[in-house]
């Protein structure tokens, strides 16, 4: 999860002020934009004080007279879905027309990498491209920048759905719009706006922050630093380094090269980010090496080298032979090996890393890195591989500046402008970041979302968002798990009304924290909207959550969950509910066979000598044995809840 500084953007932005002489309207309306049916349609800008300006839409129109500070905000009659209309606006002396505007469905969405996630990288990237032809689905990206207080306008612009357009589109907003243009038949417009590798925190305004004070120090700090010093010195390190890659030895010396001495180079494990001390504590260059082999009857014909994701950009070669490069740290790498090249026996691959920021190295399923030629596979991961440096990125202790620095800067940057544009609701991805404190969670997102409702003035906006998915190592015995916590500050959010959480604990990925899947993801959100906001109530959306659970007179556990399908699955052969875990009066948690017995209701098998006080369902980072689900094929969401006791039935009464 990257962060990198837009600087480009932040001097656009600097160039609308609070009083301009020119007629202007904010980059959120503009050519392609999409307006959210039902609601009163909010359009501002800027003009000269005191001035009349007018805007006509349709059969609408109305006329409103400029602030002293030379703002304006007119407010027309809600419309239906249907377009496409162009949009005027005049004063006395100037006009600016606003074309091809469709009228339909608007969602926000917003969160950390995974939201910004790019279609090109996703699965299935290829379907989703070639069936791209809708231009009723339309993508605002927010450009990335941040702000020490709240700023007018974003640098972004509207963008149609076609095949070439949308492999740049948010995976999960576009395919979510997808979902929802096919059920609705309606435009669908997503203004995405998010920013890889970012905490809560930054996404919350300044008088939301107020309510932690344990930030005042940092909103003071900022406050009263020099950023635009800083950023200055992060460029000038940025131009340093950028000038030591592409001066860097080992391709002037030919690293590359089969007959280049590479004895003394250092193991490495692959794939995997890096984490030993050499190269997990620097950003770089880092030369990687390997060989592999090819039996005769495969030489002499074209092939393929498939691999994983690189983080962040690489050159690649085989037996001395460039074959290509890629930047991009989502990106599976793909290249094309022509004829000739293999060669009977050991061949050498060669992989030149360029880690700009965070970590670094090739990464993803080891199922992913291998050469196909014609039907055949050969694996590139059979023999060791080595490493070297060849570049190192040197701060000279300085800190660069990120979105995480200081509270509420991609709030100020990235939400404030648009908090204007009328929308239906949010989609949430994040808490990635969060979850080494995700104790703090259980205040902080319900206090981003009460405060993203009040700036839009809406109370009662919908909010849906992501559960974290599985991630990292499973685990043999129960254990205590950061992302388990989280995931249950997430599940306590659902108490705030209008909001929704899509469980996908089935589709991550144990080496990537990007799952590909991002279908499953956006089809999830989408059930919610569907059944919550769009009134189709036969479309199940909800995954099963625990009610109570209660122990029974034989010491077991009745479990009872609101599961609004017809009954709760098991996806195991032998039938039973895996995942779950039961504590007594020790804390101490130990594995429970469940099994349903009824359509909401699960009984779990107290371990022997324990008296039941906790029980834990899918809890750890990566609960890979987690199978309980409903009919309608939604996962139960990961809990704890308390063990309450057995009910005693009460005497008759003696007459």
């Amino acid at each position: 999860m990257k962060q990198r500084r837009t600087i480009l953007v932040m001097l656009c932005l600097m160039l609308v002020t609070g009083v301009t002489a020119k007629l202007k309207l904010p980059a959120v309306i503009t050519d392609h934009m999409v307006i959210q049916a039902g609601e009163a349609v909010n359009v501002w800008g800027w003009a000269d004080k005191g001035q009349k300006v007018t805007v006509a839409i349709a059969d609408h129109r109305t006329t409103v007279r400029t602030a002293k500070d030379g703002t304006w905000r007119a407010v027309l009659p809600a419309m239906n879905y249907g377009g496409p209309y162009t949009m005027t606006v005049t004063t006395g002396k100037e006009s600016l027309t606003v074309s091809d505007i469709l009228v339909g469905e608007v969602w926000v969405a917003s969160g950390q990498s995974n939201m910004e996630f790019r279609l090109c990288s996703a699965d299935n990237a290829e379907e989703a491209t070639l069936s791209a032809h809708n231009s009723g689905i339309r993508v605002f990206t927010v450009e990335r920048t941040m702000a020490k207080t709240p700023q007018a306008d974003v640098v972004g612009s509207w963008t149609v759905s076609t095949p070439e357009t949308v492999g740049d589109f948010t995976a999960v907003g576009y395919l979510f719009a997808r979902e929802l243009a096919k059920r609705l038949n309606c435009a669908v417009g997503i203004i995405n706006t998010s920013w890889g590798g970012t905490d809560i925190e930054t996404w919350m305004s300044p008088k939301a922050i107020e309510s932690f004070p344990k930030y005042n120090p940092l909103v003071e700090e900022m406050r009263t630093a020099d950023l635009d010093a800083q950023a200055k010195r992060w460029q000038e390190l940025k131009a340093k380094f950028d000038k030591a890659v592409r001066e860097e030895c080992g391709e002037r010396e030919g690293w590359y090269r089969t007959d280049f001495d590479k004895s003394d180079w250092q193991r490495l494990e692959v794939p995997g980010l890096w984490t030993i001390d050499t190269l997990a504590k620097m950003d770089g260059v880092v030369w990687t090496t390997t060989q592999f082999d090819v039996p005769e009857e495969l030489t002499g014909k074209e092939a393929t080298l498939y691999m994983g994701m690189i983080d962040d950009d690489d050159v690649t070669w085989i037996n001395g032979q460039r074959i290509g490069e890629t930047k991009g740290f989502t990106v599976k790498r793909t290249y094309t090996i022509p004829a000739g090249v293999l060669k009977a026996g050991k061949n050498e691959l060669t992989v030149k890393i360029i880690d700009d920021h965070g970590g670094g190295g090739c990464y993803g399923p080891r199922y992913l890195y291998f050469i196909r030629v014609g039907s055949q596979r050969i694996p590139i991961l059979k023999h060791p591989w080595k490493y070297r440096i060849s570049a190192v990125k040197d701060l000279e202790g300085f800190v660069p500046d990120n979105p995480n620095k200081y509270p509420s800067r991609l709030y100020n940057a990235m939400v404030a402008p648009i908090c204007r544009y009328g929308i239906k609701g949010v989609i949430w991805y994040q808490g990635e970041n969060n979850a080494d404190r995700a104790q703090e969670y259980y205040r902080l997102f319900p206090a981003m979302i009460s405060d993203w409702r009040e700036q839009w003035k809406r109370p009662e906006m919908p909010f849906y968002w992501v559960q974290l998915a599985n991630f990292m190592k499973a685990v043999d015995t129960p254990a205590e798990s950061s992302w388990a916590t989280l995931r249950d500050a997430q599940n306590a959010t659902l108490s705030l009304p209008h909001t929704g959480q899509a469980v996908i604990i089935d589709v991550g990925e144990a080496d990537d924290v990007h799952p590909k899947d991002k279908q499953t993801v956006a089809n999830r959100l989408s059930l919610m909207a569907l059944n919550h906001e769009y009134g189709m109530h036969d479309v199940y959306c909800d995954s099963p959550q625990p009610v109570r659970a209660e122990r029974t007179a034989d010491g077991n556990i009745l479990l009872t969950l609101r599961n609004e399908a017809e009954t709760l699955v098991c996806h195991d052969r032998y039938g039973y509910a895996c995942g779950f875990a039961v504590a007594g009066a020790d804390g101490v948690y130990r594995w429970a066979k469940g099994e349903v017995v009824a359509p909401n209701q699960v009984r779990l098998t107290t371990p022997k000598g324990v008296v039941p006080m906790t029980v834990r369902y899918a809890w750890g980072d990566n609960p890979d044995d987690a199978n309980l689900y409903n009919s309608a094929g939604l996962p139960t969401t990961p809990f704890q809840i308390k063990v309450e006791p057995a009910k005693v039935k009460a005497e008759p009464t003696k007459p």
